[in-house]
């Protein structure tokens, strides 16, 4: 494509874009023509125009950057922090895993306010609310007030600019195989990704529908819930806190989330409960065998419960743990037990959909009890896609 062509065909929209990135019209003009300046001399040769198109928002968004970063004191009410605009240049052109995906997630930012844009930007980049507050000059807590309104404003953007696919889910993997939770929730017809480490996860968070959260074959670090280790199998206890952050942005999102086993447990300490560090040594159940081996045992649910709704009375389900719910969190209330008196089931009533269960769903031996809750989780992905969520109680 020569330069006439390619500003004809692009110059008014990446004005917008840019005039939304810098505030300045004139400005905005100036950085477009570097922009299609750039685009001439150096595109990659043979790209559709899908790809060029994305390239040039791509090259037009860290040329803004670069701008403001130029300038001397504030911009647009933004301070000129060059850690923060180092990470908004990181968080420009986030790797999503296909091109359409890059490019609503594209339009959806550029549709937001310059500092919800900013603090959803940092958010990719892995920054929390004490960086948006230095970027607001504000408290961290009212940082994290806006950044929620800013997450959920992106995420009713990315919703009408997202090709319609199927709900996609996040699997939160820690040691397990992956490989039965994608069979299991394939047999839903939905999207499953593994949630990346480090500042991919609030990307992901974002633009995904539900968050499932896998049992492991190493226990949550008692630390987490302020216990020395006694009988626990603990594993990494930065990796548990980094699980732990993952599951607090899904719940503050209003993101359906499922945690089984160890996501069940997960979900428990993050609402400041405890765990049995081992049934059998601490007296937890006399019946510790009834829980290993993906043994099946009887569960039965318990009143006017979510987990009710979905399984029914009584259900027959397979269990590998020795571990269990001790304490119960803040909020959470108890939908299942065994008959030993285990814990098999929780929720948060205050949730749209934030249920634990200590069995194993995805396994082929949960029969009927395992399909109903994942097609439960899916109706809820559909729920959250398709439609604002309800409010989360504070």
């Amino acid at each position: 494509m020569d330069l006439d062509t390619l500003i004809a065909t692009h110059r008014r929209p990446l004005e917008r874009h840019l005039r939304r990135r810098v505030g300045d019209p004139s400005l905005a003009e100036d950085l477009a023509q570097e922009v299609f300046l750039r685009a001439w001399l150096h595109a990659p040769a043979g790209l559709t125009d899908p790809r060029l198109r994305a390239w040039l928002y791509r090259v037009a968004t860290n040329v803004a950057i670069d701008a403001l970063r130029a300038r001397a004191g504030r911009v647009g009410g933004i301070a000129s922090d060059g850690a923060l605009l180092d990470a908004l240049e990181r968080a420009a052109a986030p790797e999503a895993e296909d091109h359409d995906e890059r490019l609503a997630i594209e339009t959806a930012l550029a549709q937001l306010p310059a500092r919800e844009r900013a603090l959803v930007t940092l958010q990719f980049a892995g920054y929390g609310p004490t960086d948006a507050a230095r970027l607001l000059q504000t408290t961290p807590e009212a940082a994290r007030k806006r950044l929620a309104r800013a997450r959920e404003r992106f995420r009713r953007a990315y919703a009408a600019t997202a090709p319609a696919t199927r709900p996609l889910v996040l699997l939160l993997v820690r040691d397990e195989d992956p490989a039965p939770y994608e069979r299991w929730l394939g047999g839903a017809e939905l999207r499953v990704q593994r949630v990346a480490d480090g500042q991919a996860a609030a990307r992901q968070l974002a633009t995904a529908h539900a968050l499932v959260l896998t049992g492991a074959d190493e226990d949550v670090h008692p630390a987490l819930y302020g216990q020395q280790i006694r009988s626990a199998r603990a594993g990494s206890l930065d990796g548990d806190r980094a699980d732990a952050a993952i599951l607090r942005d899904a719940l503050a999102g209003g993101l359906p989330v499922l945690g089984i086993c160890r996501g069940h447990q997960l979900l428990n300490v993050l609402h400041g409960g405890t765990l049995h560090q081992d049934l059998g040594s601490e007296g937890a159940t006399e019946r510790p065998e009834l829980h290993a081996d993906r043994r099946m045992h009887a569960v039965a649910t318990g009143g006017d419960s979510l987990t009710r709704r979905i399984v029914g009375p009584r259900a027959s389900v397979p269990s590998l743990h020795h571990q269990a719910i001790d304490r119960l969190g803040a909020g959470l209330r108890v939908t299942a037990r065994s008959a030993d008196g285990i814990v098999e089931g929780v929720e948060d009533p205050r949730h749209p959909f934030a249920v634990g269960v200590q069995w194993h769903a995805e396994l082929p031996e949960a029969g009927i009890s395992g399909r109903r809750v994942r097609d439960a989780l899916a109706d809820a992905a559909l729920r959250h896609a398709a439609a604002e969520p309800p409010a989360v109680a504070a």
